[in-house]
């Protein structure tokens, strides 16, 4: 190897370094404290729940399987009989069961911002996170 391939290797590697902790930042800037995580199966709401405090709205009964308000878990129907289990925790949802063949649902670990959706393809099923309406600017205050 010469030595100008040696230094595209380490810029190429300080680069993606470098980006891979900016996005990272990026996604935790991000993060919403009282937003609103909702639950769609097939481009249809299903279920909303709320970041500061874990309460919920339903929108579709017929998906929701089960929720423990205890333990602040919403078990709801997917393409799959089983479903997915989300819980929230502390400002912040994840899916912690489910079926599917690579469970990549269950890998994404914990969301609460926009910029990182939670994806179960296998189930149909998508938690996206928006901010309130009352957090978002408006025409007077921009």
């Amino acid at each position: 190897m010469r030595k100008s391939d040696v230094i595209l290797i380490a810029v190429v590697l300080i680069v993606a370094v470098v980006s891979f902790f900016a996005f990272r930042e990026l996604t935790n800037d991000s993060a919403l404290v009282d937003g609103t995580a909702i639950v769609f199966y097939n481009d249809e709401k299903i279920l909303e729940i709320d970041l500061a405090d874990g309460n919920y709205k339903v929108f579709n009964e017929d998906r929701i399987l089960s929720i423990d308000e205890d333990n602040k878990l919403y078990h709801v129907e997917g393409s799959n009989p089983y479903g997915v289990l989300i819980e929230y925790q502390d400002n912040r949802v994840r899916v912690i069961d489910e079926e599917s063949p690579q469970h990549i649902c269950r890998q994404q670990g914990w969301t609460n911002s926009p910029l990182n959706p939670l994806t179960c393809l296998p189930n149909n099923i998508i938690i996206v996170i928006e901010a309130k309406d009352e957090d978002l600017p408006d025409d007077i205050t921009g």
